[in-house]
């Protein structure tokens, strides 16, 4: 367990069979798995979970993709392999892009183990699918430091991951955002995406 400027959490031990998949909890990667498989895993679970510094989360809902992008620059910095991504990300995706209809699939049960960080955490109460943003530490801000991952998609961003102590976090209209509307007859995909950003970046 780690001390940082946003709080604490939980680190993964030095094994391809163990990966950090969020503040307080680790995934258990089977071992029937060789090294070389389980690492792959782990780079995907723990991408997803803790991005570097400097880094947002870039997806794709019509490709159904997902990379880790430096905010300053722009550049790549990893790509999520396209099957993993799916299942990562498919709650967000699908949002997005309900047509694709991906399969959610059930939480990770007994392969993940939660762990109490500070006593002063509750249980997991919801995601922050409520916030926009447009970076990590506009996540941060807005939620109050509960929710710190960004992840950016082609119309709208928004913090997706599970978080402790979310009573009182939507006070001072902070959950409040401009509400999208279908897109309408005749209306090309980049009038729409225009639109869109224009309603809630602009």
């Amino acid at each position: 367990m780690i001390d940082s400027e946003f709080g604490r959490y939980v680190v993964a031990p030095d094994t391809p069979y163990v990966a950090a998949s969020g503040r307080n909890s680790l995934y258990f990667i089977d071992t029937r798995h060789d090294a070389e498989t389980a690492q792959h895993i782990k780079d995907q679970i723990e991408r997803s979970a803790r991005p570097h510094a400097g880094e947002i989360i870039h997806i794709d809902e019509v490709a159904a993709t997902a990379e880790c992008r430096d905010i300053a620059t722009g550049n790549t910095t990893f790509v999520f392999d396209p099957p993993y991504a799916r299942v990562i990300f498919a709650a967000g995706i699908n949002r997005h892009n309900p047509d694709l209809k991906l399969p959610e699939h059930e939480p990770a049960g007994f392969w993940e183990v939660n762990y109490d960080v500070s006593s002063a955490l509750t249980a997991r109460a919801m995601f922050c699918y409520d916030y926009g943003c447009y970076s990590k530490y506009d996540c941060i801000r807005q939620s109050n430091g509960n929710c710190d991952v960004c992840h950016e998609y082609r119309v709208d961003n928004e913090c997706d991951i599970g978080f402790h102590n979310a009573i009182g976090i939507c006070s001072h209209g902070i959950c409040r955002k401009a509400v999208d509307t279908p897109k309408l007859p005749g209306e090309s995909d980049a009038a729409y995406y225009q639109r869109m950003d224009k309603l809630h970046w602009q």
